[in-house]
């Protein structure tokens, strides 16, 4: 059978294109997509040509779909009419794939897909590694009840860091330069304010005595020069006060030069969150089913995969107004 995709075919262009999908081997699945999520960082910089351990061009973009079984190979565990999120298809014929996620059709090893919760749509479901990153991260930066985080950057990773920070028990201090960001997380909830010239006199009135954690999820290397600047100043003498985490929560191309001096007079503790896990992903959909987030507040529309050209456009302009974009196949 024949399946569509979005493909990148160079830098800067995107277009749509077929690929002939085969029949669903021992333990594996064909599934047909219903939503498919961008991950805007990751995927502009594939887009561009930055990303390292690049696929020949044209590939597929993309790790975020939730669909249904239609055909199950000898030993799956999963049958036709299953509700699923996976990654991607695990073969596009002539397609390269990075990592095949927008596509209308997928071939998967059952094992890498996870049940989809009674009670979350596809449209939710496939939102489900872009907030099982932030709940990774979360975890890994070891923040506890009552503690306070200060998040940077408040594109859709970072509204859903402030979000897991305060499902945790912390107290999540956000900023961004973009106004509309910054509106859209207090509309939700969050505490955030707009950086328009220092970040340290931006938050600095709010956590005065340094957060606990900094969540930095602008994946913008110059950040950083600033961000330390706010963390908590630690005493040479023997003192009962711990030193501020730095979480490197946003995604870079190359080298993240850290400012030596700052850091060592900080103490500051370095941790750099890889990805999510597999029960990341699990446990956020839990979490949707239970009503502890609306995954649909930070997607800012649903749209057909032949506006890509248009909807990756639009979300490489620095004053974007969106967060990230569902498309939708069926």
């Amino acid at each position: 059978m024949k399946a569509r995709a979005i493909v990148f075919r160079g830098p800067g262009v995107v277009g749509l294109d077929d690929f002939d999908v085969r029949e669903p081997g021992p333990g594996e699945v064909l599934v047909r997509a219903h939503h498919t999520c961008i991950s805007p960082g990751t995927e502009l910089r594939c887009l561009a040509g930055k990303q390292p351990n690049p696929a020949p061009w044209p590939f597929i973009p993309g790790y975020a779909m939730a669909g249904e079984v239609i055909e199950a190979g000898p030993g799956a565990r999963f049958e036709p009419g299953a509700m699923v999120y996976l990654n991607g298809t695990a073969d596009a014929g002539r397609l390269a794939r990075m990592w095949g996620g927008h596509a209308s059709h997928a071939i998967a090893p059952d094992d890498s897909c996870i049940d989809i919760p009674r009670g979350v749509s596809t449209l939710e479901a496939s939102f489900a590694h872009l907030a099982g990153i932030a709940y990774h991260g979360s975890i890994v930066s070891g923040a506890a009840p009552g503690d306070t985080v200060a998040v940077i950057g408040l594109g859709v990773l970072g509204q859903m860091c402030a979000r897991m920070y305060a499902l945790l028990g912390c107290r999540a201090v956000a900023c961004d330069v973009n106004a509309d960001r910054v509106q859209t997380a207090r509309r939700l909830g969050t505490k955030a304010e707009l950086v328009s010239g220092d970040l340290a006199a931006a938050l600095g009135p709010h956590i005065p005595e340094g957060p606990d954690v900094i969540a930095d999820v602008t994946g913008n290397a110059r950040v950083m020069n600033d961000a330390i600047r706010i963390a908590r100043d630690v005493p040479w003498e023997d003192a009962p006060i711990e030193p501020t985490t730095y979480v490197v929560q946003g995604s870079y191309p190359d080298v993240l030069p850290v400012p030596y001096q700052d850091a060592f007079l900080k103490q500051l503790v370095l941790k750099f969150p890889r990805d999510c896990t597999r029960g990341d992903r699990a446990r956020v959909m839990e979490l949707m089913a239970q009503g502890g987030f609306d995954a649909r507040s930070w997607i800012s529309s649903e749209e057909s995969p032949e506006n890509a050209e248009e909807i990756y456009r639009e979300l490489s302009k620095p004053d974007s107004k969106q967060l990230t974009v569902v498309f939708r196949w069926t």
